[in-house]
């Protein structure tokens, strides 16, 4: 039996993915789904700019990573060594991750009747999905196989198959 399902999600296309398997199971069961969404505060101004766009922030949101973008190529203009990217600010990191909940929570509405709660949190994201399936008693967890992630981060091992690995629950990835 499905009572409760963890849907982490990053706002790939993946995730997107699974955002709609959970939608289907959560209505067939009758379950919970518990969107997870781990702040991204190791993305780039470039690519949280794509990502917002495809969100449809308000202008402020929009405007700050502009300009964020713009400061970075002007550094790494005058700098020798390459490519500077300046951090993000946490506002703006929380106002994405905010519309990332809010866009899951619309998908899955648009679904049916289904019970839905979505919340972002800071930290490393395979962590914080494995602690919200021990706190939430999760029955299941669905994410996408491959997220936002840069090429190091292959390297090191993907969030969805440590998840996977550790996980005490059944757990899904979809491509």
């Amino acid at each position: 039996m499905i009572r409760k399902i963890i849907l982490p999600t990053d706002g790939s296309e993946h995730a997107a993915k699974a955002i709609d398997l959970a939608a289907d199971l959560a209505e067939k069961y009758q379950a919970e789904i518990v969107v997870l969404h781990v702040l991204l505060h190791h993305q780039s101004a470039f690519d949280l700019l794509a990502l917002a766009k495809s969100l449809d922030p308000d202008d402020s949101v929009i405007g700050k990573l502009e300009d964020l973008e713009k400061a970075s190529v002007e550094a790494s203009a005058s700098a020798y060594e390459g490519v500077i990217s300046l951090p993000v600010p946490d506002e703006v990191v929380e106002a994405i991750g905010d519309l990332i909940c809010e866009n899951a929570k619309t998908r899955i509405a648009s679904r049916g009747d289904i019970a839905v709660r979505a919340y972002a949190v800071s930290g490393t994201p395979a962590d914080r999905i494995l602690m919200a399936e021990k706190h939430e008693d999760a029955d299941m967890i669905i994410m996408g196989s491959r997220g936002l992630s840069r090429l190091a981060d292959m390297f090191m091992g993907s969030v969805s198959h440590k998840v996977s690995h550790l996980s005490e629950c059944t757990c899904v990835t979809v491509k």
